[in-house]
């Protein structure tokens, strides 16, 4: 998940709240035999907040007017009261144009806009409104594609010294968290996602050798680190 903090009006003096919208998930899936999914809002805030939802295909810097996609989110803006919830409902109008063979990655945004005090309105002050945009991963996940849970154990690792190359065979999604020997110190510095029969190299801190078992931690469909064991090739 993504944090992206957009700013309103200029300032003399100001006021600004933090986020106070949660989300029921840091990644959501959508089956291709569902008709919807949903996604759960709630507003631990003492006061309301409106909330606008949208997904993108990768561009963070789209809006929502200029986006094209499959999916239609009920409701697009919704006004979520204070200690209150609101519901959001992801329906897939058409599947043209997704693939049948593989996973899909979008991203479903949220902008929770918080309200301008009465007494500030009232007293005519400056006020700069601070907007948090939160970004998760959206996955439309195709039926008969078989067991994401062993996507992981798949990879195909090589080594090259310090570098590591990493191959995607599944038709999933696959982020690698951290990879290290026998859950040790970490070689690699950053979270890597790897993409339906794809590959990529990642740095290591430590060269690794042909024939090694590496610790592989990838994050499953509800957020969870689990750890793997993978063969260097």
């Amino acid at each position: 998940m993504k944090r992206i903090a957009l700013f309103f009006c200029f300032i003399f003096s100001f006021a600004a709240h933090a986020n106070n919208i949660i989300v029921n998930g840091t990644r959501f899936i959508y089956p291709g035999n569902e008709k919807e999914i949903t996604v759960q809002l709630s507003n631990t805030a003492d006061r309301p907040a409106l909330a606008q939802a949208w997904l993108d295909n990768g561009n963070a810097d789209a809006t929502p007017d200029t986006i094209t996609t499959p999916f239609i989110i009920t409701p697009p803006i919704s006004r979520v009261d204070a200690k209150s919830g609101q519901t959001l409902r992801i329906k897939l109008g058409s599947n043209a144009g997704l693939a049948k063979d593989k996973e899909t990655l979008w991203w479903l945004n949220l902008l929770e806009i918080p309200p301008v005090e009465a007494s500030q309105k009232n007293e005519g002050q400056n006020i700069l409104q601070l907007a948090i945009r939160s970004r998760f991963k959206f996955i439309y996940r195709p039926n008969g594609l078989g067991n994401r849970d062993a996507a992981a154990e798949k990879l195909v690792l090589s080594a090259n010294g310090n570098n590591l190359s990493v191959s995607n065979p599944t038709p999933f999604y696959v982020t690698v968290s951290r990879i290290s020997r026998d859950g040790g110190k970490a070689l690699n510095s950053k979270t890597v996602m790897f993409a339906p029969r794809s590959s990529q190299t990642i740095a290591l801190s430590s060269a690794v050798s042909k024939g090694e078992t590496l610790t592989v931690n990838n994050i499953n469909d509800y957020g969870a680190d689990v750890a793997v064991k993978v063969a260097v090739k």
